[in-house]
């Protein structure tokens, strides 16, 4: 009885993968517990046994399951600082459960986002919320809403939108966003707006892409390029004199990400229609699907003045479910 109790005590005390040795410099030899459920492919998350912080992510090159307890092979794909992988320090899926049960800190590499459930501070940004600046696609199924704009992602790497503001001004429209990259060097996404009035033959059509390039853990940057395609009558003043939409330019949003998994953004601008340089700085506050943006913005730096010309301040709400 003694030694049944003893073994129970020992297998329950051990009932977590740990790390067993370096293979090498970009590898490692992990033991899994009985019910592992690891597969090639898993991203993992390498977690410190006596301070329980993150100390590397990585992802599950092969299961080794001919072997008594199982092991799997691990490449290392990010080290965090400068910590050090050490034997018996656990090795988990990179699951949600697993950022909150650790409180893991915001970081650029452990973004998830193909999962609707997912909660919206782990995944990359769908929409900005600067200056009209769009993201990249939602997920299968996942809705995007605001006051002005609704999105929907079709699948994983294809999202449709409407912009419910142009209807309320008389501009039936309808846009798309295509994901055409995606790895661990970055990802780009392709988008288009097509907007016509609906009592004359006036129409607009933009385009446009976001390129992100991650810088380390908490930095990445979007290169955000917009043009726009008119077919304006002169005589139309819903256009230029309630600015509905965004003009031609190209901008760079450096994004990064607080402890909280929030986001600070900011960045310049460079308009082709005014030939101006402007820029922003904003905090995105994020929550399970509510996100807020507060900041100031301005399309032109040299006009120190608050109006729609100068400065403003920059407020945008949105859900993402």
């Amino acid at each position: 009885m003694v030694i049944f109790f003893l073994s129970f005590f020992i297998s329950q005390a051990f009932a977590f993968h740990q790390v067993e040795s370096a293979l090498d410099n970009k590898s490692l030899l992990v033991k899994l517990d009985p019910e592992h459920g690891f597969v090639k492919g898993d991203r993992i998350v390498v977690l410190s046994r006596s301070q329980g912080s993150l100390v590397a992510i990585g992802k599950v090159k092969r299961v080794q399951s001919d072997q008594n307890p199982e092991t799997a092979v691990v490449e290392i794909e990010e080290i965090i600082g400068n910590k050090m992988i050490l034997p018996s320090d656990a090795v988990e899926l990179l699951t949600v459960e697993v950022l909150d049960k650790h409180h893991i800190t915001g970081h650029i590499s452990l973004m998830l986002g193909q999962e609707k459930k997912i909660p919206a501070r782990y995944k990359d940004l769908a929409y900005m919320g600067v200056f009209n600046s769009d993201g990249h696609t939602l997920a299968d199924q996942e809705w995007l809403v605001s006051i002005p704009q609704v999105q929907y992602g079709l699948t994983d790497s294809f999202t449709v939108k409407v912009l419910t503001g142009l209807y309320l001004d008389g501009f039936a429209n309808i846009g798309a966003k295509a994901r055409v990259m995606r790895n661990q060097w970055g990802q780009m996404t392709l988008n288009a707006l097509t907007s016509r009035q609906i009592n004359r033959d006036d129409w607009v059509f933009q385009t446009g892409l976001v390129l992100t390039l991650p810088a380390n853990g908490r930095f990445q940057s979007h290169l955000v390029i917009n043009a726009r395609i008119e077919g304006i009558e002169e005589d139309n003043p819903e256009v230029d004199k309630l600015n509905l939409f965004p003009e031609s330019d190209i901008r760079t949003i450096y994004e990064y990400v607080t402890d909280d998994w929030d986001r600070v953004l900011f960045g310049p601008l460079f308009n082709f229609q005014t030939q101006s340089v402007g820029g922003t700085l904003s905090h995105m506050w994020i929550w399970d699907t509510f996100h807020l943006n507060l900041g100031i913005a301005t399309k032109d730096v040299s006009e120190l003045k608050f109006d729609k010309d100068g400065y403003y301040v920059l407020f945008d709400f949105f859900w993402r479910f």
